[in-house]
């Protein structure tokens, strides 16, 4: 017997895996840039596919529908939004609430800035998605960020002692509420700047003065 796992289509099975991991990260770069620049309604699967050099056949064997294809562009960019805004303020290290307070602000300039991910995460987000499939997909990558960081602060008494996942919730629908109102806003930089204050407002409203030790 060989060594190395054949397939009933040939080549080892690693290989083929490898084959389709690639395939498939192919197409949601190519359906990524096609639903920033044209939107997902405009965006067809034959450009798509035609783009990434695959059969549609192809691209339904790995997504169910274009809105499966759309999901998995909407994870890896909501995913991308949150590692920039936490990277960015990586040299704040030792001064845990200016981390915190600047990685919110750090989302909403991100979002202000980016044609992309304006329409894709809060123009074509929640249209395609539906409202509650979009808050669930929003909250896998930030809710339980946003709870870790008022764990720590707590912790630190920075912020008094509250239950956390009601709290990081409210702080959520904050963020989102601010981030779709940058998104169509006429002037997006401008509304960042702006919600950039009035959450820095709220934030410090929450803090307090450690207890002496």
């Amino acid at each position: 017997m060989d060594a190395v796992q054949k397939s009933g289509r040939g080549g080892n099975l690693e290989a083929q895996r490898e084959r389709a991991i690639a395939t498939r990260a192919t197409i949601v770069a190519v359906a990524r840039a096609l639903f920033a620049e044209v939107g997902f309604h405009a965006a067809g699967t034959i450009e798509i596919a035609a783009q990434a050099q695959v059969t549609r056949g192809a691209l339904y064997h790995h997504f169910a529908d274009k809105e499966d294809l759309f999901a998995a562009v909407f994870r890896l960019v909501v995913a991308e939004l949150n590692e920039r805004s936490r990277s960015a303020v990586a040299s704040l290290s030792g001064d845990l609430w200016s981390q915190v307070t600047e990685a919110f602000q750090q989302y909403l300039m991100l979002v202000a800035e980016s044609d992309e991910y304006r329409r894709i995460l809060l123009i074509d987000g929640p249209a395609v998605l539906g409202w509650v499939r979009w808050r669930e997909l929003q909250s896998a990558f930030v809710a339980q960020g946003t709870a870790d960081a008022l764990q720590m602060l707590m912790d630190q008494g920075l912020v008094e002692r509250q239950p956390i996942t009601p709290l990081a919730g409210m702080i959520q629908a904050a963020l989102h509420d601010a981030a779709l109102s940058i998104a169509n806003a006429a002037q997006p930089v401008t509304a960042a700047e702006q919600a950039m204050c009035a959450f820095s407002f709220m934030m410090r409203g929450m803090r307090q003065t450690p207890a002496a030790t």
